[in-house]
C-alpha cells in the first residue's frame, strides 16, 4: 500500500546550506544530509541526498510545467549521475515512480537506496562466576511461583582459589558497504577495564581473576576485590534479609524477629537481637541484649551480650553476660560468667564452671545450674540411651514370642516350613537387636569414660543463692532449700555424693591441685 511505501520518506522540504541539507521527518528526528545531485528543468526539479554515514540515499522529484512521466531507466540514470551504485532496490524504484506519476504526486524525499552498514563489535564484558555483592535484591522464585522475601541473595560466598570472574574480549565487528560501493571498515568493540584489588589475583592469561581468600566479591569501578567482612549499615529487616556469609558479619543495627544471620568467622550485632537466629563457628557479640521470646537461638564459639532473655545458646567457648540471663537455656563448653548480674529461671551449663552475682529470686523461680558437664556428650548420651531403650524393648518382644515356643518338646518337628522360616527370621532379628544393643552400650561407656580436660565442677556466687535453685555436677545433683548468702563456691563431694558450700575461690580445673582463693579469676 502507499502508506507502507511512505515509511522511510522525508515529507518536509529540504533546505540547502552549502552542500549540506537539513531533512526533517525521517523517523521523527532531524538529520543532516549530503547533497549528491541537483538539477532543474521545465520537465522536473531533482535532488538526491544521502545520510552522513553514506548508507541511505533519498530522492525528491517535483514535476515541472513540461513534466513527462518518470521511467525506471530515467531514475536509474539519475542515481548513476549521483554516483549511487549499491543498495538500490528495484521495488523501491517502481514504488517511487508510481508516487511521482500519480494524479496527486508525492513531492517529499523518498528513500531510494540502503546499503549494508558497518556493525561495530560488541564491547568487552565481565563474566562473573561468583556474583558481586549487590545493592538490590535477587529473589529466588520456587517452582510454584512463591518468593521468600527474607532471602534477598545480596551476597554470594567465594572461596580461596576459586575463579570469580573472566574478562570477555570485545568483538571484532562487521565491515559494511556504502551506497557508492565503497568498503566501510569494521570497528571493534571497546575492551573492558578490570584490575585486581585486595584478595584477588589475575591469571597469567590476563583474563581470569581468582580469589585468594574466603569472603564476598566486590566490584567497584574498575576494581575487583574480595573482603572477609560483611558490614551491614542498618538493621536486619526485609530490606536486608537473611545473611549467610563465609566471613565475619557486622550489623550496625538490630536483628529483628524472624531473621537469621550466619557468619562463619564471627558475628557482631551492635543493636538488640530479637526472636532471631545467629550461627557462627567464631565469636558472637551482641551489643544490646537478646530478647528471644522463646525463639531466639545462638550457636557460636564465644558469646558476649548485655543480657539474654527467653533464648537458647549453644557455645563451644566462654559465655560472658553483663546484666542477666532470664528464663533461657545457655550451654557452654567454656565458662559462663555474669559477675555483676543474675541467673533467673531456665538452665545454665558451664563446662569450665559458672560464676554469677545472684542465682534465682525471692519468688523461688526454678533455676538450674550445671557445672563440669559436657553438654554435647550429655546430648549424645541421651540419644544413645533412647535408642538402647528402644532396642531393649524390641529384644523383650522377640523373646516373648520365641521363649514359649522353645519350651515345647520337639517343637521343630511340629512346625510347617512357613512357621520354621518365620522363627528363623525372628531368631536372626533377635541376634541383630542384641548386637546393636551391645554396640550402643559400648558407645555409652566410651562417652562416659572420655577424658574431660579442663572440667570445672564449681559454681561461684558473689551475693545470693535463692531457694528454688538447683545445682548439678558430674556425680552430684542437689536442690537449694535455704537462702544462702555469698560470696561462696559450690562444689561436689564425690565420696559423700553431696554438695559442698564454702568460701569462694577461683574457678580451676579438676587437675589443678592448688586453686587460689582471692575471688573471681
Amino acid at each position: 500500500s502507499l502508506d507502507a511505501i511512505r515509511i522511510g520518506m522525508v515529507a518536509d522540504a529540504a533546505e540547502r546550506t552549502n552542500d549540506t541539507m537539513t531533512l526533517r521527518g525521517l523517523k521523527g528526528a532531524p538529520e543532516a544530509a549530503l547533497l549528491l545531485h541537483a538539477s532543474s528543468s521545465l520537465e522536473r526539479d531533482v535532488k538526491i541526498v544521502c545520510s552522513p554515514d553514506r548508507i541511505r540515499a533519498y530522492i525528491r522529484v517535483i514535476r515541472g510545467t513540461a513534466f513527462k512521466p518518470l521511467t525506471e531507466a530515467g531514475v536509474v540514470e539519475l542515481l548513476a549521475s549521483a554516483g549511487i551504485g549499491s543498495g538500490v532496490d528495484a521495488t523501491g524504484i517502481s514504488a517511487f515512480i508510481a508516487l511521482v506519476n500519480a494524479a496527486a504526486p508525492f513531492e517529499g524525499f523518498f528513500q531510494i537506496a540502503r546499503s549494508s552498514p558497518m556493525r561495530r563489535g560488541e564491547d568487552g564484558s565481565i563474566e562473573f562466576h561468583v556474583q558481586p555483592t549487590a545493592a538490590v535484591p535477587r529473589y529466588d522464585q520456587s517452582d510454584s511461583g512463591s518468593i521468600d522475601f527474607k532471602q534477598l541473595n545480596l551476597i554470594e560466598n567465594c572461596f580461596a582459589g576459586q575463579r570469580v570472574a573472566t574478562i570477555v574480549p570485545p568483538g571484532p565487528g562487521r565491515s559494511g558497504v556504502d551506497i557508492f560501493g565503497g568498503a566501510i571498515p569494521a570497528e571493534p568493540g571497546r575492551p573492558v577495564k578490570l584490575t585486581a584489588g585486595p584478595g584477588v589475583t589475575i591469571h597469567p592469561n590476563g583474563r581470569d581473576f581468582t580469589s585468594e581468600i574466603e569472603g564476598r566479591l566486590i566490584h567497584e569501578g574498575d576494581e575487583l576485590s574480595v573482603s572477609p567482612v560483611l558490614e551491614i549499615a542498618k538493621t536486619i529487616d526485609y530490606s536486608v534479609g537473611n545473611i549467610d556469609f563465609i566471613g565475619k558479619v557486622v550489623v550496625n543495627g538490630a536483628l529483628l524477629d524472624g531473621f537469621s544471620v550466619s557468619g562463619k568467622r564471627g558475628v557482631e550485632i551492635r543493636g538488640d537481637m530479637g526472636a532471631a537466629t545467629v550461627l557462627s563457628e567464631g565469636d558472637v557479640a551482641i551489643g544490646g541484649g537478646v530478647k528471644g521470646k522463646g525463639a531466639g537461638f545462638i550457636s557460636c564459639m564465644k558469646l558476649k551480650a548485655r543480657y539474654i532473655d527467653d533464648s537458647t545458646v549453644e557455645a563451644s567457648g566462654d559465655v560472658s553476660v553483663e546484666k542477666e540471663i532470664l528464663h533461657s537455656t545457655v550451654k557452654s563448653l567454656g565458662k559462663v560468667s555474669i559477675p555483676r548480674g543474675s541467673i533467673l529461671g531456665g538452665e545454665v551449663w558451664g563446662f569450665r564452671g559458672v560464676e554469677t552475682d545472684v542465682i534465682g529470686s525471692e519468688m523461688g523461680v526454678a533455676t538450674k545450674i550445671v557445672a563440669g558437664l559436657n553438654w554435647t556428650d550429655e546430648n549424645k548420651l541421651a540419644e544413645v540411651r533412647g535408642k538402647a531403650a528402644e532396642l531393649s524393648d524390641r529384644v523383650q518382644s522377640s523373646k516373648m514370642i520365641l521363649d514359649p515356643l522353645f519350651a515345647v518338646p520337639d517343637i521343630t518337628a511340629q512346625l510347617s516350613l512357613d512357621q520354621k522360616s518365620m522363627i528363623a527370621d525372628l531368631i536372626l532379628e533377635l541376634r541383630n537387636l542384641r548386637d546393636g544393643l551391645a554396640q550402643l552400650l559400648e558407645e555409652k561407656e566410651r562417652i562416659m569414660s572420655r577424658h574431660q580436660e579442663g572440667r570445672v565442677c564449681q559454681i561461684n556466687v558473689l551475693s545470693t543463692v535463692h531457694m528454688g535453685a538447683s545445682v548439678r555436677f558430674t556425680e552430684v545433683e542437689s536442690e537449694i532449700k535455704d537462702l544462702i548468702k555469698g560470696p561462696l563456691s559450690i562444689t561436689q563431694d564425690v565420696s559423700g555424693r553431696t554438695c559442698k558450700i564454702g568460701g569462694m575461690f577461683n574457678l580451676a580445673p579438676e587437675n589443678d591441685p592448688k586453686p587460689s582463693s582471692d575471688g573471681f579469676a
